[in-house]
């Protein structure tokens, strides 16, 4: 007994030490990756073109199937989410039964080194893979002790998502050299369930009352209104509740009801508890006497505020590259309303002081305070005559349409310093 009690003592004496250590041997110098995510509209046509041809949703419920993706858009998929959600780098190597993933996190300044870098080695399973080792640093932890430390963490950590939910839906995962297959059992119901847990009841409550503005004001608005009356109507009631808030939250809020009120989406297909809530009247709401700029101009504002702003810019460039394929055409007004309502959805998360001092001009703003002059851009361009005017999205011609888009966004009441 004498002796245990001296080992005690004694690792708690070391136990600052052996922590010290730890972190030393934990953190590094130097990254091991320095990569960020440049989304293009390519990519994010193949995203689309990988859910149109495996939407779960015409399957019928309790199916298994599959779902095979390449590396390179399983990479690109890991390493934005890192850039976007972490401030990290990420990369994925897929070999035969195994996945390799690396991370590099900055870390603020401090005596033990500038940079978390991770790899994680994981082996194939029946179910769901098993994490083979980890390495953080040149500290390395294994497989078993490992498993431990993540269960215990999910345990702990508040994740919006139920992880058995998922583990239900995902059968087995296979790792191929370059490719990944993984096999799922289609629940008809999965969507809803996912949709309550990223939702959680406590932001329902946050976009409620926003919703029940835009339904009083829907009453008195005409069948065709200006975009600006209604985004006066509920960022002077972000305002309002930002005093006892956050701003960035209650901005959030207003974007995403405008965004979906816009496009004609119930809010009940993101929130099923909105089926209760008053709904508004269906109105046409404008930008520029248009209503399609509308959409594009919250679309983006969404997307920015909710994604982050590189998606935004590649999402409303695909449009117009689509467009121009056989659609509507190639449109600069399109573009500049993406433009325009990204620079909002930025500004609305930018920071407290920012999300107020929006907030603030929001509540009074007139479609000119918000919406540059589109009138004099060029729109309802095919590929070929938009390649042969503006040389395409590398040209000098449309380089300098753009910067005069910019330059107009940046001259509005809404961005002014």
């Amino acid at each position: 007994m004498k002796l245990f009690g001296k080992l005690c003592r004694l690792t708690l004496l070391l136990a600052p030490f052996l922590i010290a250590l730890a972190i030393y041997a934990a953190l590094d110098a130097k990254p091991l990756l320095q990569t960020r995510a440049e989304l293009t509209p390519e990519q994010i046509g193949r995203a689309r073109q990988l859910f149109h041809q495996n939407d779960p949703r015409r399957l019928r419920s309790g199916t298994v199937a599959r779902l095979s993706l390449e590396q390179a858009d399983l990479d690109l998929a890991l390493n934005y989410w890192a850039n976007q959600f972490a401030g990290a780098s990420a990369a994925l190597r897929l070999e035969q039964n195994r996945a390799r993933i690396d991370a590099t996190w900055p870390l603020p300044a401090n005596p033990f080194g500038g940079y978390l870098n991770l790899r994680l080695q994981l082996r194939q399973k029946i179910g769901l893979p098993l994490i083979d080792s980890v390495r953080l640093g040149s500290l390395s932890i294994p497989g078993p002790l490992a498993e431990l430390a993540l269960k215990a963490a999910l345990d702990w950590l508040p994740l919006p998502v139920d992880l058995k939910l998922v583990a239900g839906f995902v059968q087995h995962v296979q790792f191929l050299p370059q490719r990944a297959t993984v096999y799922y059992r289609w629940q008809a119901d999965l969507p809803h369930k996912l949709r309550r847990a990223l939702l959680a009841d406590a932001e329902a409550q946050i976009l409620e009352p926003y919703q029940r503005r835009l339904a009083e004001l829907s009453v008195k608005l005409p069948d065709r209104a200006s975009l600006a009356v209604s985004t006066q109507a509920l960022f002077q009631l972000a305002q309002q509740r930002s005093r006892a808030g956050d701003p960035i939250a209650e901005n959030r809020a207003a974007i995403l009801v405008l965004t979906l009120y816009a496009n004609g989406i119930p809010l009940s297909k993101a929130i099923p508890q909105a089926g209760l809530w008053p709904r508004p009247y269906r109105r046409t709401l404008l930008l520029n006497g248009r209503e399609d700029l509308t959409k594009h101009y919250l679309v983006s504002a969404m997307l920015a505020a909710y994604s982050g702003t590189p998606l935004a810019d590649a999402v409303g460039l695909y449009k117009e590259i689509q467009d121009s394929r056989g659609g509507s055409g190639f449109s600069f007004p399109d573009l500049a309303a993406d433009r325009a309502g990204t620079r909002m959805g930025e500004t609305a998360i930018a920071g407290r002081d920012q999300a107020a001092r929006l907030q603030q001009r929001l509540a009074q703003a007139g479609e000119a305070d918000m919406m540059p002059a589109t009138a004099d851009l060029v729109e309802s361009m095919n590929e070929a005559e938009f390649v042969q005017r503006f040389g395409g999205v590398e040209g000098a011609a449309y380089r300098q349409t753009l910067q005069t888009i910019e330059r107009r966004i940046a001259e509005l009441a809404l961005f002014r310093d």
